[in-house]
């Protein structure tokens, strides 16, 4: 309050020489298209605030939809923005807003967003000076700095899954925010003012710096003293005007209906959503997994299962794609693995699915394309003596003859002697696969049927698949240089003989990958020319067997390339095994919360210090409620 009185008493100091007469002729005088314009800027500037409260959000881990989370900024800001106090304000708004979320976040959310908008404007009024004074170039190469370098700023705290990109994104909202904002401005100056609009927006922002460091509601006194000295060359009672206007338009109409709007009541978002399957039933779920691939979730994929844990995705991330792996479980809704994705903030893509899959996605409106064609061998049927088999006939002459002994399914792994190989083997060929390729992992391989080859008593070579109830699936191939011309072959025959004595109809032999019609020429040939490529794809012929076509989808053509790329490079440069991109749980997403006594138990989440380390605990809702959460008094 003593900031707004000493802003008040100076700003009543500035204007005693205005002809406050002029100001109302000025603002009567503005045509309705520039009010049009003023309304739709702020509209605009009040979306991009919106979109702050999305991302962190979003790096929060809050599992809050997208479209209530901007609702409920764009309220906030509103009202804290004419009101003052921004973060207590905003808070109490948010808390409104949101019956899913307590107190407690929506605080942390709005530190958050103040904080990060004051740096985020400090940043821009920086570049401004640059820009007013000339130095263009300078200015460019700044932001290219400045971009640059937040960008690798990945973890704050209270942001547990803040990205790469999250910083990066609020400078831009905040750019588009005041840019807008000072547009409004703008266009609510008399049409005779020539001003050029540039110079209005630089003067808006330290305009609007100068006027939330004072902490005035508003920024009341110390925003208008500052416009006028900054612009010297528009009349003052013109200025004047449009400071009035602006204070109407963006200020006073936007917090009258968000306070209309937090008036009706507010309904807590509870539609059932796909949930990350722990426990019983993540096993209930493997046990009826629809193919072997499904056991990548010994290598950190995950399940996720819809309401009913009769349908779900094997999914993994890279990147901001969500992408589910080959067959769902049961008939899972595509919309809410879109919804899931977009509430994580990820793109939700799939990835070697089946034509079917391929035709519900694309009659659901989403884009797909054929990526690869799937080797699979009819158990049952497929036999050594058909013509297609006479080079592997061959091939197997010359490892009986090498004296090569094959052994499956070993009780016990010589996990010492396959690492040895499986480090020389990478040596050589530059590295493994990851994504939806296993990788050399004890934990992975003690789920797997595994087939060893020997030569002269020594290991020379695995290969291990994955094994679901109706299929087998090859995943890692390794041996040593020195392994007889035909091992391999020799182990995946030992494979095909022993999935059909125990009557599992299909054994893959993984995918080859095909490139979209719409690739240029030169793409396709220097993937096809890739290191061991064309030998894989004649491996594979060499065993006859029948051809699938797989597919990618994403809901958007966009989001298909994106994920392709953010697929492609998980595939081809892994990260390491224990520093993959976790899929974050959504802290509380569509869960009721409690306000009151009549709706459901809300934990409501509050900051408890031992020492220096702060924990949060669950305070539960009524008194009688005994559960045994973690308290200070029951750790």
């Amino acid at each position: 309050m003593l900031a707004l009185g000493l802003g008040a008493w100076l700003l009543a100091q500035r204007c005693e020489t205005i002809d406050f007469g002029a100001v109302w002729p000025a603002l009567r005088a503005l045509p309705p298209q520039q009010w049009i314009g003023a309304l739709a800027c702020t509209a605009l500037s009040l979306w991009a605030l919106g979109q702050y409260d999305v991302v962190l959000h979003r790096a929060m881990g809050t599992g809050i939809a997208p479209a209530r989370a901007r609702a409920a900024g764009m309220r906030a800001m509103a009202i804290a923005q004419t009101v003052g106090f921004g973060s207590l304000t905003g808070a109490l708004v948010r808390w409104r807003s949101l019956p899913e979320c307590d107190l407690w976040t929506a605080t942390r959310l709005s530190l958050w967003v103040s904080a990060s908008f004051m740096g985020a404007l400090g940043v821009l009024a920086g570049l401004s000076l640059l820009l007013l004074d000339g130095h263009t170039a300078l200015a460019a190469l700044l932001a290219i700095v400045v971009i640059a370098g937040v960008s690798r700023i990945t973890r704050l705290p209270g942001l547990p899954q803040m990205r790469a990109g999250t910083l990066p994104r609020l400078i831009v909202w905040t750019a588009i925010d005041t840019c807008a904002a000072g547009a409004v401005l703008w266009l609510l100056l008399p049409a005779d003012v020539e001003i050029p609009a540039s110079a209005a927006i630089f003067a808006y922002l330290a305009a609007l710096g100068a006027g939330l460091a004072s902490q005035s509601p508003g920024g009341v006194g110390a925003f208008e003293l500052c416009l006028l000295a900054l612009l010297p060359q528009v009349p003052e009672a013109d200025l004047i005007a449009a400071m009035i206007g602006y204070r109407v338009v963006y200020h006073a109409v936007p917090a009258l209906l968000a306070l209309l709007l937090l008036i009706r009541p507010m309904t807590i978002d509870v539609r059932p959503g796909l949930t990350s399957a722990e426990g019983a039933a993540r096993h209930r779920a493997l046990s009826c997994a629809p193919q072997a691939e499904w056991g990548l979730v010994w290598q950190s994929a995950r399940i996720l299962l819809s309401p009913d844990q009769e349908s779900g995705w094997l999914v993994r991330r890279t990147g901001g794609t969500l992408a589910a792996i080959g067959e769902p479980l049961g008939r899972p809704e595509l919309s809410a693995l879109r919804a899931h994705a977009s509430r994580l903030g990820f793109n939700a893509a799939i990835y070697k699915c089946g034509p079917r899959m391929a035709i519900r996605a694309r009659a659901a409106g989403w884009a797909v394309e054929r990526i690869a064609t799937e080797a699979v061998i009819d158990t049952a049927r497929w036999s050594l003596d058909r013509p297609a088999c006479r080079g592997l006939r061959r091939k197997l002459k010359s490892v009986a003859k090498a004296g090569v002994t094959i052994e499956t399914a070993p009780q016990i792994l010589p996990l010492d002697e396959m690492a040895r190989i499986h480090a020389d083997w990478a040596a050589r060929s530059g590295g493994e696969r990851g994504f939806s390729m296993g990788r050399f992992c004890p934990e992975l391989l003690n789920h797997q049927f595994v087939a060893l080859a020997r030569h002269e008593g020594e290991l020379v070579a695995f290969a291990s698949f994955h094994q679901g109830r109706g299929d087998w699936t090859l995943d890692l191939m390794r041996q040593t240089g020195t392994a007889p011309d035909g091992t391999m072959m020799a182990l995946i025959l030992a494979a095909i003989e022993a999935a059909r004595a125990a009557q599992v109809p299909q054994l893959s032999l993984a995918a080859l990958p095909q490139m979209p019609r719409w690739m240029p020429g030169w793409v396709c040939a220097k993937v096809a020319a890739r290191p061991g490529g064309a030998g894989l794809e004649q491996f594979k012929r060499g065993f006859g067997p029948g051809w699938r076509p797989l597919y990618a989808a994403a809901p958007t053509r966009l989001g298909l390339l994106r994920a392709g790329i953010e697929i492609a490079r998980a595939v081809h440069v892994p990260a390491p095994l224990d520093a993959e991109p976790p899929i974050p749980d959504i802290e509380f997403g569509g869960a009721p919360v409690q306000k009151g006594g009549d709706t459901a138990r809300r934990p409501i989440r509050l900051p408890v210090f031992r020492g220096a380390a702060p924990r949060l605990t669950d305070q539960t809702g009524p008194a009688n409620d005994r559960r045994a959460y973690p308290t200070s008094r029951n750790p």
